[in-house]
């Protein structure tokens, strides 16, 4: 059987298919990654139930059970351009999501990123943040901006992977990052 995943079939109104590619992990695994829609709810909230208590804490800078209903509501309901998420997928499994948010006045973007415990390593956020960041750019945000826990280096790591200068400020426990992205690339394309 196989661990590639097909988009959703009911797709939104402005769904970006240019984002839908199976890709390949540093460890020689795939995965599929593609736009976020209403009907992964339930993926994320069963991804979000996977996490380890260090991982959520990491994401949500306070110890929480996990998001309910209305938070993984708001992260599934996206407009493609403003706000967008990319999911990775290990057969029908969400095991990482990246998105990001416009902020006012709109050349800066925040921005986030989780991966599941047993994925993290092995290139997932890597792969997509990089191509959030390329959406993004060619959406016409210039920069990603991200509240990170002082001690969250894998994070600091993604950011740095994706775009310079890095820029950084110290605020109590958590660093306020600016990311610049590159000029737009065109968007995503897709892979085999």
């Amino acid at each position: 059987m196989s661990e590639e995943t097909s988009p959703p079939p009911r797709l939104p109104d402005g769904y970006p298919a240019e984002f839908d590619e199976v890709a390949a992990l540093d460890d020689g695994a795939s995965v599929t990654v593609r736009a976020i829609t209403p009907d992964d709810a339930p993926r994320l909230h069963r991804l979000y139930y996977r996490l380890s208590p260090q991982s959520l804490y990491r994401r949500f800078f306070t110890p929480v059970t996990r998001p309910d209903r209305d938070v993984i509501a708001s992260l599934v309901h996206v407009d493609y351009a403003d706000r967008l998420a990319l999911v990775a997928l290990s057969g029908d499994e969400v095991v990482g999501i990246a998105r990001y948010e416009r902020l006012p006045p709109g050349g800066n973007a925040e921005v986030a990123v989780i991966v599941e415990d047993a994925w993290q390593g092995r290139g997932v956020g890597t792969l997509l943040l990089e191509r959030l960041a390329a959406a993004a750019s060619a959406r016409g945000i210039r920069s990603f901006v991200a509240a990170v826990q002082s001690g969250n280096r894998p994070m600091m790591g993604l950011l740095r992977a994706v775009g310079e200068p890095l820029e950084t400020s110290l605020d109590g426990t958590e660093y306020r990052v600016r990311v610049a992205l590159g000029p737009p690339t065109g968007g995503a394309s897709a892979g085999e």
